[in-house]
């Protein structure tokens, strides 16, 4: 996640869209910043009431810090300055409830959240609540407090929680925002005033940091305004935004919660304290907070914030949701679309933010701005002018045509208006483009030659798995097949790759403790619990570079543009909730990195796959002197010592009374396996192997004399190895064994050491013993090489999910 957040914002540094600075020599207007020496009209401003330069507020900037100094350096626990006093009376006033002043907002939840929920509480978090209060509920996580994750504004699933957890503990606790940060759309008040009123357990905790100020009797905000039910409601405030100055603000419904929280909010009582200049600034503010100047600087913004909805609806602009919030998201799709749409405002003279991820998923980046009371009617129509004209240029350029974006946001059908006329759309295409729905619809030996040596991409196998995997009764093993080919203008293969839509457990790539926890519910309550349709290149059992791009040919980003759209389109299709493309081996040309950053997929380190390539040595001497000394010694002791106790099979079973045992074998494996978790592969798939004549199965008995169990066979089978054989590659696939002779005969390093073995007497040039192992692998011999897919997920429910299990 770090990794692609840095290479994202990195990108938009580029490009000058996010750490800029401003700064002027000469007095702009209030309206205005000044990045680069270029003037720009600033509709990134959160100040909504516009209050920084008022001269009340500077006065009391100045005052304070004329009797206190810059700064008052002591814990709050121990000592605070008067003016704490002063401004916790004015907010108490303003809200008509206890509060505590934080120096911040996040600050605020570190010190409530921990102290409020106990531990036999449970919790539940809209998708899209501010960061800072999921970060802070990582405290509860590791006390062991049940968390839970609903998408962003269901009720129903809300409700459907409250009453599954109302038996089991003392309290559910909601937490979400008054006005989301991003989309600028509000909590569900009335729904939620029900279930409160409703449910006794249930309460609810609010970050409003953009509610507060412009709306409501005071200022209290656009929660305190309009929820009802406040006895079960904790709500924290933000004074750095329409306050105009610097802190946080908890308000709650009773004294006995504001108490405890004074007394044991860890950053309550060990973190610094906001500043004398800024409490000044903040109780000159809460004067004017409640004094009849307020309704005329509210007045002016809701007159504003009309203004700009009407004019948007002029302009055919969309929305994500229509408020009278001041902050605005218009939906665009892709970041690569969102920063040039910002970049070219800025060429005009306006600021404006993007919005995408990691707060929204890739594809549904937007353009944000906000509303405040420095800007006049003039200017908002200008840039709203401007965006327009942009806006529509740019999703021209990129080929994005609204009602593809109406759909991705699921948002109403909308047509932009340009100078009175209706945006047209157009769209060319010069590639020679087709679209497959088998293998047998290619030509075999075109498909060979290009995945040359390539893992396990055969097209004799890919037949193989095509037909069995169309004909399972189980969900999980019924996939959809689809080919691209994309050539250019004379019929050059420019890119190539196979697809398939398949179920995929949400928890495949995660730690094996996570994937214990989440079978367990997966076996007593639903069996496709944490699991979605994901559209892949390849399949989830083949090996290797799925997609061929020929890099070499100019046109290999229009290629890869049909690619990533055919891909989204399948997305739609077929339901499907997650793309991913896989698999690249090492280091990527950082031109490529870009290009699929910007077509809105993240990097994902895969488990490395372990080669050897050093398949050259003639004897085992040679072999064990190529080895480094201290894994020499690890095969003759662990391995070599033992190799007199087995016997080898090669030939490959001919029914199912041979192919049972070794599916039982595998089925062991399987049932321990939690850290690449994946759904069981079918029986049918393991007499397709044996057909086949590109599998290899080696079959390892313990002979009689080195096991004590009676059995009426005289070798007992303990262990085997399915591979597949293409184009001198040897890939390593499954195996399967018996758990009782894995530590007292080193059964697993024997299997592998046969594998080594029977690879190179095929003289195969290359041994790929796939994932997971590593060390043991690596004592043969192999090195692991670095594998990498892209991924796209049209919604981050199911991963927030699981950051909470």
């Amino acid at each position: 996640m770090f990794d692609t957040l840095n290479q994202i914002i990195e990108d938009g540094f580029q490009r000058n869209l996010v750490h800029n600075y401003s700064s002027s020599d000469t007095e702009i207007p209030k309206s205005s910043i000044m990045i680069d020496q270029n003037e720009m009209v600033n509709f990134g401003s959160c100040s909504y009431l516009a209050l920084e330069k008022n001269e009340e507020l500077q006065k009391g900037v100045i005052q304070a810090v004329s009797k206190y100094g810059t700064q008052f350096s002591s814990s709050r626990g121990y000592l605070s300055i008067d003016l704490y006093k002063e401004l916790e009376n004015f907010m108490f006033q303003i809200f008509e409830r206890p509060v505590i002043v934080s120096a911040s907002t996040t600050l605020g939840h570190l010190a409530t959240i921990p102290v409020l929920v106990g531990k036999n509480d449970a919790v539940i978090l809209d998708l899209q609540v501010h960061s800072s209060i999921q970060m802070t509920v990582q405290q509860l996580k590791a006390k062991k407090i049940p968390i839970h994750i609903i998408r962003h504004n269901c009720m129903e699933s809300l409700e459907k929680q409250i009453k599954s957890l109302s038996n089991k503990y003392d309290k559910i606790w909601f937490f979400a925002d008054g006005v989301y940060s991003m989309y600028g759309d509000y909590a569900p008040f009335e729904k939620l005033d029900r279930l409160l009123a409703k449910y006794d357990k249930f309460h609810v905790y609010i970050d409003d940091a953009h509610g507060m100020g412009w709306a409501g009797k005071n200022g209290c905000g656009i929660v305190h305004s309009k929820m009802k039910n406040t006895d079960k409601l904790v709500l924290i405030v933000s004074l750095n935004k329409s306050f105009a100055s610097a802190g946080g603000c908890i308000v709650f419904p009773n004294s006995e919660m504001q108490r405890k929280v004074r007394n044991c909010g860890p950053t309550y009582l060990f973190c610094g304290p906001i500043q004398p200049p800024m409490l000044g600034a903040a109780i000159a503010s809460a004067k004017i907070h409640l004094s009849p100047q307020l309704q005329g600087l509210q007045d002016k913004l809701h007159d504003l914030i009309a203004f700009a909805n009407a004019k948007l609806d002029e302009l055919g602009l969309p929305q994500y949701k229509k408020t009278n919030s001041p902050v605005f998201f218009i939906p665009v799709g892709l970041p690569k679309i969102c920063y040039d749409i910002v970049s070219k405002m800025k060429t005009k003279g306006f600021f404006v933010n993007t919005a995408s991820f990691p707060v929204v998923p890739m594809r549904k980046s937007g353009v944000r701005f906000m509303i405040n009371n420095f800007l006049s009617k003039d200017q908002i129509d200008l840039m709203l002018t401007a965006l327009c004209e942009v806006y529509a240029q740019t999703m021209i350029e990129h080929n994005n045509p609204c009602t593809k974006i109406a759909k991705t946001f699921s948002i109403p059908a909308f047509t932009l208006k340009i100078n009175s006329n209706v945006y047209q759309e157009s769209v060319e295409d010069k590639l020679q483009i087709s679209y497959h729905r088998s293998i047998k619809e290619l030509d075999k030996k075109e498909w060979n030659a290009t995945f040359f040596k390539n893992g396990t991409l055969s097209y004799s196998n890919l037949e193989l798995i095509e037909n069995l995997y169309t004909k399972e009764v189980e969900a999980e093993n019924n996939w959809k097949f689809y080919y691209l080919c994309v050539n250019d203008h004379s019929g050059k293969c420019i890119l190539k790759t196979l697809i398939t839509v398949a179920l995929v457990k949400d928890d495949m790539f995660h730690p094996g403790y996570v994937s214990k926890k989440i079978e367990d519910i997966r076996n007593t309550e639903s069996p496709y619990f944490l699991t979605s349709k994901t559209v892949i290149t390849g399949t989830l059992i083949t090996k290797g570079n799925h997609v061929y791009i020929n890099f070499k040919s100019r046109h290999w980003k229009k290629a890869l543009s049909v690619l990533t759209d055919y891909l989204n389109q399948l997305l739609e299709e077929t339901n499907s909730t997650k793309i991913m493309i896989r698999d690249f081996y090492g280091a990527q040309d950082m031109e490529f990195e870009t290009e699929m950053l910007e077509k809105g997929f993240t990097k994902f380190q895969l488990p490395n796959t372990m080669e050897m390539k050093n398949m050259h040595w003639k004897s085992r001497e040679e072999y064990l002197q190529a080895l480094p000394q201290k894994y020499r010694y690890n095969v003759r002791k662990e391995i070599i010592k033992y190799e007199p106790s087995f016997a080898v099979a090669h030939d490959k079973p001919r029914n199912d009374e041979e192919i049972i045992p070794l599916y039982q074998l595998y089925e062991n494996v399987y049932h321990k396996s939690y850290d690449l978790n994946v759904f069981k592969l079918p029986y049918t798939y393991f007499r397709g192997m044996c057909d086949s004549d590109e599998y290899d199965i080696i079959r390892l008995y313990l002979k009689e004399s080195a096991h004590k169990n009676d059995t009426k066979s005289k070798d007992k089978l303990v262990a085997v190895m399915f591979s597949h054989i293409h184009q001198d590659v040897y890939n390593a696939m499954i195996v399967g064994l018996d758990y009782e002779y894995v530590y007292s005969h080193k059964t697993y390093k024997q299997i592998l050491y046969r594998t080594m073995v029977r690879a190179r007497s095929l003289n195969c040039q290359k041994l790929d013993l796939a994932f997971t192992a590593e060390l043991e692998k690596k004592k043969l011999g192999a090195r692991p090489k670095e594998v990498f897919a892209y991924v796209q997920a049209s919604e981050h429910l199911k991963e927030s999910i699981l950051e909470y299990v």
